[in-house]
């Protein structure tokens, strides 16, 4: 495998909803490349295909059309035994809702992705990801007496423990206060930074958008722009002018 080859990457991918007259395009012949190490913001209004090529990408949905690649490797076609594996051992997730089992300590969510593997999970490996998320001294505690941002935080302990090749954040500051979400964001980032972790993170904030190395601008199902070295004010200026996407690479 050549070292450029993208950790992820999707080539003409489609997805339709229904048939006939009432059918809906999410996904409107999208191309993308993700380069390893890379962190890259989704954005785009509801509807505009954020949460299907998410769910696409992640083998949760099949496209009805094109290529999802994971290291070069086309797993579009596997089966959903195959695709399961695949999300457990290579793809890390943090969503919204932090998704936390309630009745399991801090730690043992963290060793679930092992555990659902059949594999034993190595404690050093559990304490070294709660230590890079601030919370060692929390890996005893169920998720009820943990903050939100605690929480999602553990979320991201767990994203990270089996070292994927692929990060996938939905929307992951959504129901935390502005000052917690910092932290988490600067948690994401400097696990590209530091581990060369490749993530892509769907999200409707310009100040998230800002952590990342660039964004991709969805419109309609359609990719309508990129913008590189994003900043806050430049994202929510873009947002404004959605309709004047063109696709072109900003």
């Amino acid at each position: 495998m050549a070292d450029d080859t993208p950790a992820l990457a999707v080539q003409g991918l489609t997805k339709r909803h229904g048939s006939g007259a009432g059918a809906v395009d999410a996904l409107v012949g999208i191309d993308l490349a993700f380069a390893r190490g890379t962190f890259t913001a989704v954005m785009g209004p509801s509807g505009s295909g954020k949460s299907t090529f998410l769910a696409c990408v992640a083998g949760l949905e099949r496209p009805t059309s094109g290529q999802v690649l994971i290291e070069g490797t086309d797993v579009t076609h596997w089966t959903e035994a195959r695709r399961t594996r695949m999300r457990r051992d290579r793809i890390g997730f943090v969503f919204q809702d932090f998704s936390l089992i309630p009745y399991l300590t801090a730690a043992e969510n963290v060793a679930l992705p092992a555990r659902l593997s059949g594999r034993r999970a190595q404690p050093e490996a559990i304490r070294t990801a709660l230590a890079r998320v601030g919370l060692e001294n929390r890996a005893g505690h169920l998720p009820g007496a943990l903050s939100g941002g605690q929480q999602q935080r553990v979320a991201v302990a767990r994203a990270l423990v089996t070292g994927p090749t692929v990060l996938l954040a939905d929307e992951p500051t959504g129901a935390l206060d502005s000052a917690t979400a910092r932290k988490v964001l600067q948690l994401l980032r400097a696990a590209v930074d530091d581990l060369g972790q490749t993530t892509v993170m769907v999200t409707h904030d310009p100040v998230a958008a800002s952590y990342a190395d660039d964004v991709v601008f969805l419109v309609d199902g359609r990719v309508g722009g990129r913008m590189a070295a994003p900043s806050v004010d430049a994202v929510a200026a873009q947002l404004a002018h959605l309709d004047q996407l063109t696709g072109v690479a900003r």
